[in-house]
């Protein structure tokens, strides 16, 4: 399925790109739809394709040889993935994992077309540079987690950027949150159960809910 012009124009990267341009990249593009799970990209594989969210999201992810992952950032609509950007513009192996976490619908862009345009226009580029900022800042924040705070407060802080308000539920396993925050599953449960025995939690099959915000704050 081709995009249509109207698609184009709507999403931040091309925002301010040429009536031709647009044109040129609708007659280029596809929209594909992938099922939740699908592995998109993985670490070493050449970026054949350059691709925009439009629904859904992935996870970008890094493996240690054991199996073990730790979550980069994610990619949510209208967004796109800087690490493939970088691959295709260097040239290089993609130098992560990414997967689809929802049933996903993204823009597909061949690699070399991508690579063109961003060759030929300054726009495509200050958009890249300025997702590279933000993604940095991201990954940053990753390491300095990983690296330097206690795991109950990195398990009280995803906790709290997925639910928002006291009653809150997220649904997720504890296996993915070890996946989430690069630990195991041992040490996710052990600490969840913590917060469920001071009430701060409730613990449910799969699923998570926030009982008390000022609690897991405090972490």
């Amino acid at each position: 399925m081709h995009a249509d012009i109207e698609l184009i124009k709507n999403l931040p990267m091309f925002a301010a790109a040429s009536p031709s341009l647009i044109e040129d990249i609708a007659s280029n593009t596809s929209i594909k739809t992938f099922p939740k799970g699908q592995e998109l990209a993985y670490e070493g594989m050449n970026s054949e394709w350059f691709f925009i969210v439009l629904s859904g999201s992935v996870r970008v992810y890094k493996m240690s040889d054991t199996g073990k992952e730790v979550t980069l950032f994610n990619i949510h609509e209208q967004q796109s993935c800087i690490l493939t950007i970088f691959s295709i513009l260097s040239q290089k192996s993609y130098p992560a994992f990414a997967s689809t976490q929802t049933e996903l619908t993204a823009l597909m862009i061949p690699s070399a077309l991508f690579k063109k345009w961003a060759d030929e226009h300054s726009i495509l580029r200050d958009y890249i540079f300025q997702s590279l900022s933000g993604r940095l800042t991201d990954i940053l924040n990753t390491f300095d987690q990983v690296i330097f705070q206690r795991m109950d407060s990195r398990i009280a802080r995803f906790i709290l950027e997925n639910c928002e308000n006291e009653g809150d539920t997220m649904n997720i396993t504890h296996e993915q949150i070890s996946h989430e925050l690069g630990t195991n599953r041992v040490v996710i449960s052990r600490i969840l159960e913590t917060f469920s025995a001071d009430s701060a939690i409730t613990l449910g099959r799969g699923h998570i809910t926030l009982q008390n915000k000022a609690y897991l704050q405090s972490k």
